[in-house]
């Protein structure tokens, strides 16, 4: 049980976050006390039960939801130049002004802010697979390198922009 709880970077960097809330908001309440040690013990094991109960609670949300870097390699029977093309105006009808282009095959887009998380770093880039075929590299991960929950966004992300590649390729367009 112990394990489950503690088997990921970000579930111990939420744990120590928990914990040293919990002991600010306590050190405040505890400033306005008269000092002595059994204040001081307790308020640390009241704020460790607190961060462990939490971290019980949150274990779930972390193994379905935890902000990873998502990567997924496509291989379209288009041309490089066709292939690039076709991403470039996919990006620009999803993401408008925000994306960049970096040389011939590498894009990178910023999305945008929403309930769910602060933003994306989408990159997609493109490399000869043969003759006609184009494989394409897509990788999204967290804007800010604290998050720790993004709610499945840098998957949807990923999996949007293969079905629609995917399918835009089958077609020929």
């Amino acid at each position: 049980m112990i394990r489950i709880l503690f088997d990921s970077r970000c579930k111990r960097w939420l744990f120590v976050w928990l914990l040293l809330g919990c002991l600010l908001f306590q050190q405040i309440a505890w400033l306005w006390s008269d000092f002595s040690w059994h204040g001081l013990a307790g308020m640390a094991l009241a704020s460790l039960i607190y961060a462990i109960a939490m971290q019980c609670f949150f274990a779930v949300t972390f193994d379905r939801n935890a902000a990873v870097r998502v990567q997924q390699t496509l291989t379209l029977p288009l041309a490089l130049p066709v292939a690039r093309d076709m991403v470039l105006a996919e990006l620009q009808a999803r993401y408008g002004r925000r994306v960049r282009v970096q040389g011939d095959s590498h894009f990178e887009v910023r999305t945008a802010c929403s309930f769910k998380s602060w933003g994306e770093y989408l990159s997609v880039d493109l490399a000869e697979a043969g003759v006609v075929a184009t494989r394409v590299y897509l990788c999204s991960r967290p804007w800010l390198r604290l998050t720790l929950i993004d709610w499945g966004k840098n998957r949807d992300n990923v999996k949007s922009m293969v079905r629609v590649l995917a399918q835009r390729g089958k077609s020929g367009l």
